[in-house]
């Protein structure tokens, strides 16, 4: 027997519209969940992407000093052989500048040089000559010049040289 005219309605816990209102709400929190899980791993990736370039600037800090080390050597031995080099060119100047002083009628046989001394080893027909022709411009140039002599057989002499200039005098 029913008492009812009408007939009887599935009865849900929840009604259509409620579970599409859950559904959203289910779908947003994932989505908010998603996105707060997403900014987490973003935060951490740029916390090793920030500690990878901090690395990496300690490593080009170290080689632009070891650089700039580097280059300060470089500077040194550049100028060091700068200094060589014109030396060198003032030695070839003072050699040649010595053979040109050389008259004809003596011989050298050995010349030695140091900063401060010159030593002539040879021959000369007379004494005269290697005083006049010699020894006046050796001690126009040194401010000491000597020179010891040695008989020859045939007349002509050996001399041997030494001209020094004050160290003082030089600087």
């Amino acid at each position: 027997m029913n008492y009812s005219f009408t007939l009887p309605n599935k009865k849900t816990l929840l009604k259509k519209i409620s579970r599409i209102w859950w559904g959203y709400i289910f779908l947003t929190i994932f989505i908010l969940l998603g996105f707060v899980v997403t900014l987490k791993i973003q935060g951490f990736i740029m916390r090793e992407e920030i500690e990878a370039s901090l690395l990496e600037r300690e490593n080009l800090l170290q080689d632009i000093k070891n650089y700039q080390t580097l280059q300060i050597q470089e500077e040194y031995k550049v100028r060091f052989g700068s200094a060589i080099a014109s030396q060198n060119i003032i030695l070839k100047e003072s050699v040649e500048n010595l053979f040109g002083m050389i008259p004809e009628q003596i011989t050298l046989k050995k010349i030695e040089m140091s900063k401060t001394q010159l030593t002539l080893y040879g021959v000369t027909p007379s004494k005269q000559v290697y005083t006049f022709l010699l020894e006046v411009p050796l001690r126009s140039i040194f401010n000491q010049s000597r020179a010891d002599f040695y008989a020859l057989p045939n007349g002509w002499y050996n001399f041997i040289s030494v001209s020094k200039i004050n160290e003082e005098n030089e600087e």
